[in-house]
């Protein structure tokens, strides 16, 4: 999952820090998120962006099922740039310089 945030006008850049505080503590608690990062680009600290790594998209659906997580995650992340975010399924990975390929949870993207 990947999704960019950029900060309006209307808000401040530790306000927007702040707002993102408990769905990024709650998703990143999931049993289900294998991985999470949030970032800050270095050349303009109004755009914001959330990484995070699941098993498959099951695991993602998953992750946000518990109440408390969707009450504050799915919100939240309805102001990400819808334009540039979104779920991504990895087609191929390479870890300590070994390239793998997962199999294919979503064979018919878009469906």
């Amino acid at each position: 999952m990947i999704a960019y945030f950029d900060i309006g006008t209307d808000q401040t850049p530790e306000q927007a820090l702040l707002d993102a505080a408990e769905p990024i503590r709650l998703l990143a608690g999931q049993p289900d998120t294998k991985w999470l990062r949030w970032g800050r680009s270095t050349e303009d600290g109004r755009r914001l962006l959330l990484v995070a790594e699941f098993e498959n998209a099951a695991g993602y659906r998953r992750a946000q099922s518990p109440l408390e997580v969707r009450t504050a995650l799915i919100p939240w992340l309805a102001a990400a740039d819808v334009r540039t975010s979104g779920v991504f399924e990895v087609l191929a990975a390479a870890d300590g310089g070994e390239l793998w390929v997962p199999d294919i949870t979503v064979p018919d993207p878009g469906r």
